[in-house]
Order: structure tokens, then sequence, then C-alpha cells
């Protein structure tokens, strides 16, 4: 088997290499080519990296959430629409076995003026109980959230 293998290796390999000699050719439209594939391959890259920067920024709140359970009113779409929880589901989920405690997020949209340029700004501000650890923030807002 291997002595019918090494002859047709060897007749190949005598040919002439007609495609390496097609691209060497022009070597101008052989680099207009290239260029054109690389810069192609850097804007499906940054795609990636905006698609990628826009998750991980709308699911950091999410993500930061030192929960095992976030129950939310049903009539509630997104952050910018929360809709108010009864305090009274609070308390019943304290009665659920295993469940060690509950807290409540309030959270709205309000505006900002800056004092020094005038400008007005949106903001969600959440209300929290200061005393419990709700989120699991890292020290440096730098950081990732893992």
């Amino acid at each position: 088997m291997l002595g019918l293998v090494r002859p047709l290796i060897a007749r190949v390999s005598r040919r002439t290499p007609l495609g390496f000699k097609q691209l060497t050719h022009d070597k101008l439209r052989l680099l207009v080519a290239l260029s054109g594939i690389a810069f192609a391959d850097v804007l499906m890259f940054m795609q990636l990296g905006f698609q990628r920067a826009l998750f991980d920024s709308n699911t950091r709140l999410h993500r930061s959430l030192d929960a095992d359970i976030v129950l939310l009113n049903p009539q509630t779409q997104n952050l910018i629409s929360l809709v108010d929880f009864p305090r009274r589901r609070i308390y019943q989920a304290l009665d659920v076995p295993g469940v060690a405690a509950a807290d409540a997020i309030y959270g709205t949209i309000t505006t900002w003026k800056n004092p020094e340029t005038r400008d007005d700004k949106a903001l969600i501000v959440f209300g929290i109980d200061p005393d419990r650890d709700l989120f699991a923030m890292t020290a440096s807002a730098g950081k990732n959230i893992a």
C-alpha cells in the first residue's frame, strides 16, 4: 500500500504549483485582496466586541445581585418601567422553607442637573437597605463582575 502512495506523492510534488503562481503573479493584486480580507476581519471582530460590550453593560446589574431567586411584578417589562411589588409578597417569600432572607429593591428613573454645566442627565436610582449586602460589587469600578 505504501509503495503505491509514494509514486503518487512524487508525481504531485513535481507538478507546477499553479495556485501559488496565480497568487504571486500580480503582487499588488494579492496585497489588495489580503488587505480587503483583513479589513473585513477587523470589522467583524469590532462588531463582536460591540455586541459583547452591549450585553455586558445591560446585564451588569443582574449579575451583581447577590441572590438565588429574584421576584418581579408580572407587569414589569424592563428596568426602565419597574412596577412596584407588594410588600406582603416579600413576607410570603420569607415563609417558604429554606429562605434565609428577603429584601426589596426599589428603582425609578430621575433626572439630575449637573451644577457646573447645567446639563440634565437621566439616571436610574435604586433604593436598598444599606445594612444588607444585596450587590456583590467589586471594590474597583473598572473590574469585571463575574
